[in-house]
């Protein structure tokens, strides 16, 4: 199955498992040196949820990390909130993941038994049947009165209630000759002397005037209304004992279902429990003890799951016998507290986003095993602002785009040790390689990782983007919202520009493309002049604009960038997708127009006015 039918599959809808990433949170989370990662990034770059609702298109972390069930859905909508600029940490996960090895895998101990992975699918499915059952106090027999709710957690009370609901059918039936017998021990206990001969003959003398004694003595004899009476009696007597067989017949039903969600909740339980002790084993041996605060917090949740499942221990497999009798009230007790008690509540929420997060790791481990992603090198800040740039310059190494993993995708080098500007026809690849630098330099400061074959990285503090911006009705234009972009990107970077550690990565797809070119081009030449100057600060930007290019090809701080294409005898060209030093000079508006179809008369027109006003313009 794909990873787009995965997604289909295990879309999350009510459940009660949607609050796990309050309670459960990343390693990352756990650190000093991270930042946010800005919403209208996550969005722009698809991160979790793709703007086009195709069932083809798949989110960027989907193919990242291959998440197979619900819990792992749900805790990767965690992993885009933060980036790190911690090497330390950075390393340790780095570490993690090479010597990262399945709890599942055969243990070292003769005594440790492998646990079975338990479907984590349908332990929320169980889990939310349990938590959605309004009536759960009612359905399995539990006192529901307010005032005496902690009898519910009380096995005595809990075993004596289901001894009663156990035998309720024979005690109705045997009542009332419970009440015709104790007459003739009360008249021995007296001295009367009476025969057990004389009381059965009193006793029928007295059944015979009773409604029920009558049916079977004097039926045929009685008027019709006496008749109906008699039937209407022994009918609530047989009702009230098929009552209470089906409260039995339900109990048993109940307490066989009880077991049955007990027993998978306890290899649900071993399972995680088996998997924290591997991940605390593992991370005990990383260098830099960057996942210390996680695992603290893992191992509070931990000893209340282990405490849960060592109760649930003392349960023995169903079956009708003395010994399971006795056990009831203690079957009765842990479940209950499944629902009800609240730090257990809290804690297995919290193992469901620490299994969610072991499958996303496994996820992506499998991607870097089929070299699909490749580690990072990261490179230590230089206390010296200098010359030393040039030691430290990121590089990425044949850098492709995440969602292009399993169609065979061109790959590029990526050098940011000067500002790029890439310049190309419509179509040619220009976002796309501003999209993969972009969310290589997020994977690789959340994972260490990325997809390229190598990289060369100074994490940054600071990450800005300028893509897809918004037209927002009843308050911007388009080139408002641009230039409102382009001043809080400016705003962040002068207010963060002091520290040792601040840096910035930026990128602009299209800059000022929502004003008139004359202006745009002034504009986004200025702006670019203006970032450019700023030590601290890396960037990537896409334009139409030759101009801008040529302006700008002078600065040392600035590598000009061209998508290549192969052009043809006809005025045509073929994408190649490859990006080469230099500014591109080609035109693919008409292409794409071609491409689509449209009338051959307004595509020569557009050629012949493309003619036109090259020949108008003088050259500069």
């Amino acid at each position: 199955m794909t990873v787009k039918e995965e997604v289909k599959k295990h879309e999350i809808k009510a459940t009660k498992i949607n609050n796990i990433n309050e309670i459960f949170k990343l390693p990352i989370f756990y650190l000093d040196k991270k930042t946010e990662l800005k919403e209208n990034i996550i969005t722009d770059l698809e991160l979790i949820k793709t703007i086009d609702t195709d069932a083809s298109c798949t989110p960027i972390l989907y193919n990242t990390f291959q998440p197979i069930n619900c819990l792992a859905k749900k805790t990767l909508e965690q992993i885009p909130n933060y980036y790190s600029y911690d090497v330390n940490f950075l390393n340790d996960t780095q570490h993690l993941l090479k010597s990262y090895k399945s709890c599942l895998s055969e243990q070292t101990e003769s005594d440790t038994q492998t646990p079975e992975k338990p479907d984590f699918d349908e332990i929320v499915k169980l889990w939310d049947e349990i938590k959605f059952d309004t009536g759960f106090r009612e359905k399995y027999n539990y006192m529901d009165w307010s005032y005496f709710l902690y009898l519910n957690e009380s096995q005595l009370f809990l075993q004596l209630m289901s001894f009663y609901n156990m035998t309720s059918p024979i005690i109705s039936l045997f009542v009332p000759v419970f009440i015709l017998i104790v007459p003739f021990f009360i008249i021995k206990a007296r001295g009367l002397s009476v025969s057990i001969k004389e009381y059965i003959d009193i006793l029928k003398i007295l059944a015979g005037n009773h409604a029920i004694g009558k049916l079977f003595t004097q039926f045929h004899k009685v008027k019709l209304d006496q008749k109906l009476y008699m039937l209407i009696s022994a009918g609530f007597y047989i009702f009230s004992i098929y009552q209470n067989i089906l409260t039995c017949i339900r109990f048993h039903f109940n307490i066989k279902k009880i077991h049955n969600y007990l027993k998978k909740f306890k290899g649900y339980l071993q399972y995680t429990l088996a998997n924290m002790e591997n991940l605390e084993s593992l991370v005990l041996k990383l260098k830099n003890k960057t996942y210390t605060g996680f695992i603290e917090e893992m191992k509070k949740h931990k000893a209340i799951l282990e405490e849960y499942k060592n109760n649930l221990e003392k349960i023995t497999d169903f079956q009708v016998s003395f010994r399971k009798l006795a056990e009831i009230g203690t079957v009765l007790k842990y479940f209950y507290q499944l629902n009800y008690n609240e730090t257990y509540n809290t804690s297995f929420l919290y193992s469901f986003g620490f299994n969610g997060y072991i499958d996303n790791l496994e996820g992506l481990i499998d991607n870097i095993q089929k070299e699909n992603l490749h580690f990072a090198d990261f490179n230590t800040k230089s206390k010296s602002k200098s010359k030393s740039k040039s030691k430290n310059s990121n590089i990425l190494k044949k850098s492709y785009y995440a969602a292009l993993i399993n169609k065979n995708p061109v790959k590029n080098d990526v050098k940011l040790d000067k500002a790029m500007i890439i310049t190309g026809p419509n179509a040619s690849g220009k976002t796309t390689v501003l999209k993969s630098a972009l969310i290589n330099v997020i994977l690789s400061q959340q994972f260490g990782c990325g997809f390229y074959e190598e990289a060369s990285l100074t994490p940054y503090k600071f990450i800005h983007c300028y893509l897809n911006i918004p037209d927002t009705s009843g308050r911007d234009s388009l080139f408002q919202a641009e230039a409102r972009r382009c001043k809080e990107i400016i705003d962040t970077i002068k207010d963060n520009n002091e520290a040792e550690d601040d840096s910035h990565f930026c990128v602009f797809d299209e800059i000022y493309s929502g004003t008139n070119p004359d202006e745009a081009v002034i504009s986004a030449l200025a702006f670019m002049q203006y970032l450019v100057k700023i030590e601290n600060v890396q960037c990537i930007m896409t334009t139409h604009f030759i101009k801008v290019c040529k302006k700008l090809n002078k600065n040392k701080r600035v590598k000009n960038y061209h998508m290549h294409v192969d052009v043809t005898t006809n005025n045509d060209f073929s994408y190649t997708y490859k990006m080469k030093e230099g500014i591109s000079e080609i035109h693919g508006g008409i292409k794409v127009l071609n491409d689509m179809n449209y009338p051959r008369e307004i595509i020569n027109n557009t050629r012949n006015k493309i003619g036109q006003n090259k020949k108008s313009k003088s050259p500069e």
